[in-house]
């Protein structure tokens, strides 16, 4: 008996370890200055999005306990509308580590504003990839597989167009009225910060080409500093004119905007050590896609 009890449990535990979900997010809500009706509602959310992240399997691939992906959901809920209506802001963070290093690099880093959602603390959260069913679960399915297209595509070349057409998918079944309520999820002429951009971005053939720079930036050269930091300096310096290409290509992208943002400080601390050719290449590339922190780059070329 004992024996057999040993095998279930070893059995058990080994399918367990197949199945191990992607993701390994940490999750926070707060409502700040918010008097709400059934201050409960904050805990609730909090437990049903971190279940719904982390339990979900995301994918078919076999994920190591180690190998899942970080991330961070950080919810405000700004207003509350009566009867679990809601608005929310989400902020994601995702990274990843870099090879034989203990650094991690940033992948994703976004703030959504202004979500309508209503939560039913009786409703199970759904992945909402084929169906619609609540804009919370929209919401959170969506940066789910933008994290997994970015993190594949981080480790090979368009790794996460799978993923992407997830997302492309999502974009097209949404109800009419869920765009007009969130317009986030629709295209708009004054605002490109948006759910739709994003995936818009990453899938025109026009951004073709940083989705390439996009994976040397990660794989050919920042998983080989380790190895050889030289080379894979001079090689990251070419990688950033190939983005700014992309940026000329496809002006004032989301994208670009957002991969700006997750980078300019690591670029700035890898040429500190940079020559004096690779400084000026990778200057001219940086203010040429991010023109509003010129001055942030300067000390690269005056050092």
């Amino acid at each position: 008996m004992k024996v057999l009890l040993t095998t279930c449990f070893i059995s058990l535990l080994f399918g367990s370890m197949l199945c191990a979900q992607e993701l390994n997010a940490s999750v926070r809500v707060n409502a700040p200055n918010l008097g709400l009706s059934d201050k409960s509602i904050v805990n609730q959310i909090e437990r049903n999005v971190k279940d719904f992240l982390n339990n979900q399997k995301w994918t078919q691939d076999v994920f190591e306990p180690h190998e899942k992906i970080k991330c961070n959901f950080q919810i405000t809920i700004s207003a509350d509308k009566g009867d679990n209506n809601l608005l929310v802001d989400i902020a994601v963070q995702a990274s990843r580590p870099v090879f034989n290093a203990s650094y991690e690099t940033a992948l994703l880093s976004v703030i959504d504003k202004q979500i309508p959602i209503t939560f039913d603390p009786y409703k199970n959260l759904e992945n909402s990839k084929e169906t619609y069913y609540d804009n919370l679960s929209a919401v959170l399915t969506y940066y789910a597989y933008l994290i997994l297209a970015l993190d594949y595509d981080s480790y090979s070349l368009e790794g996460g167009e799978a993923f992407l057409q997830i997302l492309n998918n999502m974009l097209n079944i949404l109800p009419a009225s869920i765009k007009g309520a969130d317009p986030s999820w629709s295209p708009t002429k004054d605002k490109k910060n948006t759910r739709y951009f994003l995936v818009e971005n990453l899938l025109n053939p026009r951004m073709k080409s940083f989705r390439r720079a996009y994976y040397e930036y990660h794989r050919q050269c920042m998983d080989q500093f380790s190895k050889d930091a030289v080379g894979s300096r001079a090689s990251l310096a070419s990688v950033l004119e190939d983005i700014g290409r992309s940026n000329l290509s496809y002006p004032d992208t989301y994208l670009i905007k957002m991969f700006t943002y997750l980078k300019n400080q690591e670029i700035l601390e890898i040429f500190k050590q940079g020559t004096p050719q690779e400084k000026k290449k990778v200057y001219d590339a940086m203010i040429q896609m991010d023109p509003a922190n010129t001055s942030s780059y300067e000390p690269m070329i005056k050092s």
